[in-house]
């Protein structure tokens, strides 16, 4: 067991705890229901690439899971990270599966966004097939699960993955979440729009006019930040 890559993420990112700092993370991220190391993000990623860097693609699913139910949050930040590399190079269906089955125990941005925007990102890029699932997710009551489906497209608005044949996808995406009234919907429309506007000023522009009369305040005020 001591021997297992999952084991030593954990054993490695527990001998850097730093109490005092957890408490403040927690106030920040305001998870409920998990424990807190005090880590910062660099220390969370240098332990998972160290102990999972010679891995195959199909011994990461084991890696993660086992990170993600320990309940701490610096333990699912980590298993995140190995979730990055699986969607790049692992087996989509089986990547979407085990986001979806964590999407249920998320609630806090803090873990919902790098796994909505770096993970599904990717998976989308992969395999554009994957909105008819995001359709669905869109339509769902948790809002952190329509958040998810929102998130995918901010991967694909920013400059490193952008194409000019992705922004009509994205507006496209964006439309049935205008008038939603949920804070952390609302503020990701805005932000896939924002991104985009640097992208395509033009487009998101002419959208932002097209339906002013159904966006809520939020999503008007956070998607036209970047354009003049």
């Amino acid at each position: 067991m001591s021997q297992d890559p999952g084991v030593r993420v954990k054993r490695d990112m527990e001998k850097q705890a730093d109490f005092r700092k957890a408490e403040m993370i927690s106030r920040y991220v305001k998870a409920s229901g998990l424990r807190y190391l005090g880590l910062n993000l660099p220390q969370i990623h240098n332990a998972v690439r160290e102990h999972t860097r010679s891995l195959q693609p199909e011994e990461l699913p084991a890696v993660m899971e086992y990170l993600w139910e320990l309940g701490v949050y610096e333990a699912r930040l980590a298993a995140i990270d190995v979730m990055k590399s699986y969607a790049a190079k692992g087996d989509i269906r089986s990547s979407l599966s085990i986001i979806s089955s964590w999407i249920d125990e998320v609630n806090t941005w803090a873990l919902m966004d790098p796994l909505g925007t770096a993970c599904v990102g990717t998976l989308l890029v992969r395999d554009q097939s994957l909105e008819k699932t995001l359709r669905v997710w869109a339509k769902s009551d948790n809002f952190w699960r329509r958040r998810a489906s929102i998130l995918p497209y901010l991967h694909l608005s920013i400059k490193e993955f952008h194409r000019a044949e992705y922004t009509g996808r994205i507006l496209a995406a964006m439309k049935p979440h205008l008038s939603d009234r949920e804070f952390f919907v609302g503020k990701a429309v805005g932000w896939v729009l924002r991104e985009l506007s640097k992208r395509d000023p033009d487009s998101v522009k002419r959208f932002i006019i097209e339906n002013r009369d159904t966006m809520t305040p939020l999503v008007a005020r956070e998607s036209s930040k970047k354009l003049k």
